[in-house]
């Protein structure tokens, strides 16, 4: 899934489609295809066009030519798509890798990765051109002679460049700040992101000729510290704290904020690293500066899935878990479940579902989560103080029970109405064959 919204929002020609097929189906190559609807209920598809090609596997197995149709680059262009990838971003954790650990232990220079990346779609209004096409000008006016003319328009070509890339670096410098903040609260500011203007060398020989001064600085400052090599001082949580600011900041930095336009966002698992208190900064930035945003969580962590479901507004959000297919067939597909955005609910129907199958003791194992759950649920709304124990897990469940029994009730909700439904908890507490830990 990340590669497939990767490929269809992609600024520039992505990889052939075929790369990306099911590569657990022995069905020969099949109909690949990747379908985004949008609000106005129209269709758009990156699909493999009609033809004759023989399965590499397979010879006798007849499939579609690997050529494909894209809807953002071809004849045939969809508006729609054009327009989200220019604002849109797909990323996972190797992206925040960029910004860090592959500059090894030399200086973070930030150049190419904002140029060809996290800048590349800002829209200079001056020239009405994006930071790349910029570039790109650029690196095609190195003249093969140094005339007059020929330098003039080398020497006008990075004046133009260096124009739009520094109003670039201060919006994104405003932005990244203040999601820097949020993300890493103690200490951690970023200063600036240095740049000199570009400029060509006016060697003459064509092997010598280049532009001087591709480097685009991080200054970090960590307690009053400044830090010139933050990949080698700072954690793995405030590395991708930085990263992340840079490449969400950016968003918003390339996003015009006058009209509507399509926006799309994808973290894939981006924070795999990082235990949940250095997580669910990031929710909070999702929730108030990307309200406006298609944005698209992916995870294979089930605490982390849980922990996003239960603290992001319900309204905004829908909810799906992917289970791998039947291995028997011939083409397993995924089974994708649409599921509850509250993780006791969800549960809960997952109970029901299995308990329709015949499978009881499954469906009586999802009960007892959907409990647990719940009674945890519940006392962390009603800020219940449960005896402190360095295993959480070996808090029994009836003691919290009894820690929601010292809630005072309210006008709405009288005190022997709440104990009259927490006895009830008790008796199903036995019910569901409860095992003893919460």
């Amino acid at each position: 899934m990340f590669h497939a919204l990767q490929g269809f929002f992609a600024p520039s020609k992505p990889a052939e489609l075929l790369k990306f097929r099911n590569s657990f189906s022995e069905a020969g190559i099949g109909c690949v295809k990747v379908e985004v609807g949008f609000d106005d209920l129209s269709l758009a598809a990156w699909h493999i066009v009609n033809g004759i090609l023989s399965s590499p596997r397979d010879p006798s197995v007849q499939g579609p030519t690997a050529a494909s149709v894209h809807p953002g680059h071809g004849a045939r262009l969809n508006a729609n798509v054009t327009e989200a990838a220019k604002f849109s971003a797909v990323l996972d954790y190797r992206s925040l890798l960029n910004t860090n650990y592959k500059h090894g232990d030399g200086p973070i220079n930030l150049f190419n990765l904002a140029v060809s990346g996290f800048l590349a779609s800002y829209v200079d209004l001056a020239t009405n051109k994006t930071i790349s096409q910029l570039w790109a000008d650029v690196l095609a006016s190195k003249p093969v002679r140094n005339t007059v003319k020929t330098r003039a328009i080398c020497v006008g070509a990075c004046n133009a460049f260096n124009n739009a890339i520094k109003k670039a670096l201060a919006l994104l410098l405003v932005e990244a700040q203040a999601i820097l903040q949020i993300l890493s609260p103690h200490g951690l500011v970023l200063v600036g992101l240095p740049f000199n203007d570009v400029t060509y060398n006016f060697a003459k020989a064509w092997a010598d000729k280049g532009f001087n001064n591709q480097t685009i600085g991080l200054e970090i400052v960590f307690k009053n510290k400044a830090i010139d090599r933050p990949q080698l001082f700072l954690n793995e949580a405030r590395q991708s704290a930085i990263g992340l600011a840079l490449y969400l900041g950016a968003r918003l930095a390339c996003a015009p904020q006058t009209t509507p336009h399509l926006k799309l966002l994808v973290l894939d698992d981006v924070l795999v690293g990082l235990d949940h208190s250095n997580r669910l900064p990031v929710l909070n930035v999702l929730v108030n500066r990307f309200s406006d945003w298609q944005v698209i969580l992916l995870t294979h962590d089930k605490g982390w899935f849980d922990l996003a479901r239960q603290r992001l507004p319900s309204s905004d959000w829908n909810c799906c878990e992917i289970y791998e297919g039947d291995p028997a067939a011939s083409a397993p597909m995924p089974i994708v479940r649409k599921t509850a955005k509250r993780p006791a609910p969800a549960l809960l129907q997952k109970a029901r579902d299995l308990l329709l199958q015949g499978y009881t003791e499954a469906a009586a194992n999802y009960v007892r989560q959907a409990f647990e759950a719940g009674i945890r649920a519940a006392c962390e709304l009603k800020n219940i103080k449960i005896a402190y124990k360095q295993d959480i897990t070996s808090h029994q469940a009836q003691d919290l029970l009894n820690g929601l029994k010292t809630w005072p009730g309210t006008l709405t909700v009288p005190k022997i109405d709440w104990d009259a439904a927490l006895h009830q908890l008790e008796l199903m507490k036995d019910v569901v064959g409860y095992s003893g830990r919460a």
